[in-house]
């Protein structure tokens, strides 16, 4: 009788001593990151532009086609430009996007937020537009030059198409550089929303006025 308490004890405590090594592993385990493994980036996003100058309504319809870019643009990675013409990407950080798809929705709400013209979608919208305005976005960076404040790089090239016939009606080229407030992500990315919206802001000026100069030609 006496030898199976002995036992039972002794299996009581090589229990507990295990119970308590397993907690001290698990424990270690969620002290330590696994190799190789970080923290998940932070994402930011871009606005439409939503403040114009007064401008002439017109009474004509507008198609956004998709926009094209560059491949080394036209990833969710934000590209930063440090010295001569090659491109890196910010470790800790990305877009909700590619900026070639959060610029056409980003298009599509400014014109509407102009309050300038009734009917304006996207190319796969459900209508038949009298014009469509293509774009090419050009430059999509962030310049670092030694020693110096930040600054972004936006441009964007466009072209208006009048329908059915297709005939390029105008075409042209727009960019701004913005200073960014400081070197930090916050202020670059600001920087960032700050220079497409100038952009976007003379893209949907141009594109309305060329367009109703083409309408009543």
């Amino acid at each position: 009788m006496r030898a199976w308490i002995d036992m039972r004890r002794r299996s009581s405590r090589r229990d507990l001593l295990q119970a308590a090594l397993g907690a001290s592993l698990l424990a270690g385990l969620a002290a330590c990151q696994l190799p190789g493994s970080r923290p998940a980036p932070r994402e930011f996003r871009l606005t439409p532009k939503t403040t114009f100058d007064e401008l002439t309504s017109v009474a004509w319809s507008l198609a956004i086609g998709r926009p094209e870019t560059s491949p080394a643009i036209d990833t969710t990675r934000i590209a930063v430009v440090r010295r001569g013409v090659e491109i890196e990407y910010y470790a800790d950080a990305r877009w909700v996007d590619r900026p070639a798809a959060m610029l056409q929705p980003i298009l599509v709400q400014s014109f509407r937020n102009s309050d300038a013209i009734a009917v304006v979608g996207g190319d796969r919208a459900a209508f038949r537009p009298d014009f469509v305005l293509n774009t090419d976005l050009v430059a999509f960076y962030a310049l670092h030059a030694k020693g110096a404040q930040p600054e972004v790089r936006v441009v964007i090239a466009s072209s208006l198409i009048q329908m059915p016939r297709r005939n390029v009606v105008g075409s042209t080229e727009i960019g701004r550089t913005v200073p960014a407030a400081g070197g930090d992500l916050n202020a670059i990315t600001a920087a960032f929303d700050d220079a497409l919206g100038k952009v976007v802001k003379r893209v949907v000026e141009w594109t309305l006025t060329t367009g109703q100069q083409a309408s009543t030609s």
